[in-house]
């Protein structure tokens, strides 16, 4: 993804992948009244050696704050974008797995080993937590619910996949996989292109079920109009280039 990064070989044991850290990656913006349990679930939970770096977009409530409480590694990135703070946290990531997940309480942190093992037993590059899982439940927008739907639909015909839940912003990636793709989106944008690139490199993308929850705390920082043109105009120069 950057040259930044320093590529190593993805280490396989008994024919499957074997993780020595996980790096998860948390970017934010005024989310004080989730990060400090969403970092706190991470440290309970996570069976594997990790690091957490939280990618900071200059909150003004007390983020900040509560995550050096919580003695992650911080990074406050001046430039706004959800695509600019995944990549910053990315080129300073550490692990053989880079975990990224929003740090508003909305995903089932809980869930993020089930993301790991699916990977490995299955020797893919990807694993997203896909929530999109029967019926609608009202846990989510139905906006956000139906262009999902929209979008996923259109990924999986262009790129001969069968997926979900493209839009999940909780997924697991196998770091060598990720440093051979160069990633330029720098908004919501970010986690399709991912999907487009891993795709037409003929890398392994799974999905296991996961919950969502209704955010409980702050706005969404999501622009409907504006992430879906730019998330459609990255699925059809995808087909092009």
């Amino acid at each position: 993804m950057n040259s930044n990064l320093h590529a190593r070989p993805l280490l396989r044991v008994n024919g499957m992948s074997r993780i020595d850290m996980v790096s998860v990656v948390i970017p934010t913006l005024n989310e004080a009244g989730t990060i400090g349990q969403t970092i706190k679930t991470i440290k309970k939970v996570l069976k594997y050696p990790y690091e957490i770096i939280v990618v900071d977009g200059n909150s003004t409530d007390n983020t900040r704050e509560i995550v050096e409480k919580e003695n992650c590694r911080l990074i406050v990135e001046p430039r706004r974008g959800y695509g600019v703070a995944l990549k910053t946290g990315m080129e300073h990531a550490k692990g053989d797995v880079v975990v990224m997940v929003d740090g508003d309480g909305t995903y089932e942190i809980k869930d993020i080993n089930k993301l790991l093992e699916a990977m490995c037993q299955e020797n893919a590059e990807l694993c997203l937590g896909a929530r999109m899982n029967g019926l609608y439940d009202k846990s989510m927008d139905i906006t956000n619910y139906l262009g999902n739907k929209a979008i996923t639909f259109m990924f999986n015909l262009l790129y001969r996949q069968k997926l979900a839940d493209t839009q999940s912003g909780f997924r697991a990636i196998m770091r060598p996989a990720l440093e051979k793709v160069k990633l330029k989106e720098e908004d919501m944008a970010f986690a399709t292109e991912m999907l487009v690139h891993f795709a037409k490199k003929g890398f392994k993308i799974i999905e296991v079920p996961t919950s969502y929850k209704p955010r409980v705390y702050g706005k969404s920082k999501l622009k409907r109009i504006k992430a879906g043109f730019e998330i459609f105009r990255v699925l059809i120069r995808g087909i092009k280039d």
